[in-house]
């Protein structure tokens, strides 16, 4: 039986991955989560922290907005599109009208159910694990229940020991990649939205069989640009910095390769050689930087 690990005053572990402590979740919260109800409409949004989340619940809130005008709302996207770990026993989540769109950092073992049994749609969002880290490391400075980094040096460590929120990001998309044939999965990479947004946003469509007009689509995009989101109340997450949940703006810069400007050349070699013993085994590709 599994049990729970004390990591810290602010983390602790359970199916090896890391929870916060302050949000009040208890191994049996945790385990509840394998039978909450899912509805064939229902669609997923997963990710491993700080690797495209917000974005993607705007970009999700917005294809269905055109898709259902007669659903419109007009409220935060952490309402329109929330978190599992945050509202899964709030019983108004289940009276919202279909299709419902959820998000949530859960490995698969901790998925419930009916997402592999029903076969409902899953948006699976991919990013650089070097920039990934550097946002988690910004990230912790902000949340307000997660401990300050004693240094950069350390959170590299922990990172790659897999002692940050939500434990090893290696771990995270390696699990959701072995197990894409027992789920209807959609792997997005967050640096092939950077290159081309319109492309990614048809593609989602596609798989999501929403058929939206050109114009549809090019709102979409021009809603989910990241200069734009930054002044959409609705998007932005901003009543949580109002609320000081956060200490400042979590949505920084929107870009791939900004590791260069935090890892050392060692810290670099170290990194690749962790990446490659790690993960040179799975086909997957992805882009370091891109040229601004």
């Amino acid at each position: 039986m599994d049990s729970l690990e004390l990591l810290s005053p602010y983390l602790f572990r359970y199916k090896g991955r890391n929870f916060v402590v302050q949000k009040g979740l208890k191994p049996k919260d945790l385990d509840a989560f394998l039978h909450v109800d899912v509805r064939p409409t229902d669609v997923y949004l997963i990710t491993y922290p700080k690797s495209g989340t917000v974005w993607m619940q705007q970009i999700l809130a917005e294809i269905m907005d055109a898709a259902h005008p007669d659903q419109v709302e007009d409220c935060s996207n952490r309402v329109r599109v929330p978190f599992l770990e945050d509202r899964c026993l709030d019983k108004v989540l289940g009276e919202r009208p279909d299709p419902r769109v959820y998000c949530t950092h859960l490995p698969t073992n901790m998925l419930p159910h009916g997402v592999k049994t029903k076969r409902i749609k899953v948006v699976y969002v991919m990013r650089n694990p070097k920039d990934v880290l550097v946002s988690l490391y910004h990230f912790a400075h902000s949340w307000v229940l997660l401990e300050t980094p004693k240094s950069f040096e350390d959170f590299f460590q922990d990172f790659l020991d897999g002692n940050a929120f939500m434990g090893s990001w290696f771990d995270h998309v390696r699990e959701y990649y072995n197990e894409k044939d027992q789920m209807d999965i959609l792997f997005v990479r967050y640096e092939d939205m950077l290159k081309d947004l319109r492309g990614e946003v048809v593609k989602l469509c596609a798989f999501l069989g929403k058929d939206l007009t050109d114009e549809a689509i090019d709102h979409v995009v021009e809603m989910s640009i990241f200069k734009n989101m930054k002044t959409i109340p609705n998007a932005n997450y901003l009543e949580l910095l109002e609320k000081q949940f956060y200490q400042r703006d979590t949505m920084r810069k929107g870009v791939a390769g900004d590791w260069k400007n935090h890892f050392t050349v060692a810290q670099n070699e170290y990194f690749d050689r962790v990446f490659a013993e790690r993960m040179s085994d799975l086909p997957l590709s992805f882009t370091w930087e891109l040229k601004q």
